[in-house]
C-alpha cells in the first residue's frame, strides 16, 4: 500500500465541476495529517483549456485560485492510480468503470459517496491512509442497499449565469465536506 491516498475527481470537460471540486477538496485537506493527493480529469476533456471564467470567479469568491488548472482527459492510468474516484454524474462513473472494470469498487458519484459514507464506523486510527481505504471498502459494500431517494448527480452549470456556478460550488463543497469528513475521520 502506498503512503498516500489518491482521489480522482471526474466531470465532462474538466473545466468547471471537477476542477472546482479539486480546488475545494485541496483547501479542505490542507490541515489533514493524512497525505491525500487530489487531481481531476474529464471524460471528454477540453485538453489544455483553463477553467471556465465563471468557475474561476466562483473559486476566487471562496478565496481559492484555479488559474493554474489545465484540463486533461480521463485515462486508464489515472483510473488505476486512484484509490477513490468521485464523479459528477453516473455517466462519468460508467466511463471510468468501462475503462477499467476493476475500478467499480472505488468509483462513485460524489453525492453517492457522501451519502453512503455517512456514519460509517471504521476501525482504524483517524487521519490514516488505512482508514481511508477501509471507508472506501465499507462504502462499496453499502452500494445497492435500500435507501431513501437522494440525488446522486451534480448538474453542470456551464453556459448558465454566474449564480449557478456558485450553487454548484456549494453542492460540491457540502458533499466533499461530508465525504472527506467520513474518509479521514474526526479532526
Amino acid at each position: 500500500m502506498r503512503e498516500d491516498f489518491r482521489i480522482l475527481i471526474v466531470c465532462t470537460a474538466n473545466i468547471v465541476r471537477s476542477p472546482m471540486a479539486e480546488m475545494i477538496a485541496k483547501a479542505m485537506l490542507r490541515s489533514s495529517a493524512c497525505p491525500v493527493l487530489v487531481t481531476s480529469a474529464g471524460t471528454h476533456a477540453w485538453v489544455g483549456h483553463p477553467m471556465a471564467p465563471y468557475a474561476l470567479a466562483t473559486l476566487r469568491n471562496l478565496g481559492l485560485d484555479g488559474s493554474a488548472h489545465h484540463a486533461r482527459p480521463l485515462d486508464s492510468a489515472l483510473v488505476n492510480d486512484s484509490d477513490l474516484i468521485l464523479t459528477m454524474e453516473t455517466g462519468h462513473r460508467g466511463s471510468a468503470v468501462t475503462m477499467e472494470p476493476t475500478a467499480m469498487h472505488k468509483t462513485f458519484t460524489l453525492r453517492e459517496f457522501a451519502h453512503l459514507a455517512e456514519g460509517r464506523k471504521v476501525r482504524h486510527r483517524s487521519d490514516t491512509v488505512g482508514r481511508a481505504h477501509a471507508v472506501v471498502r465499507a462504502v462499496a459494500r453499502r452500494r445497492g442497499a435500500p435507501a431513501r431517494h437522494h440525488p446522486v448527480e451534480i448538474a453542470d452549470p456551464y453556459g448558465e449565469p454566474p449564480e449557478e456556478y456558485g450553487r454548484c460550488a456549494r453542492v460540491i463543497g457540502g458533499s466533499l465536506s461530508r465525504a472527506l469528513g467520513e474518509l479521514l475521520g474526526p479532526r
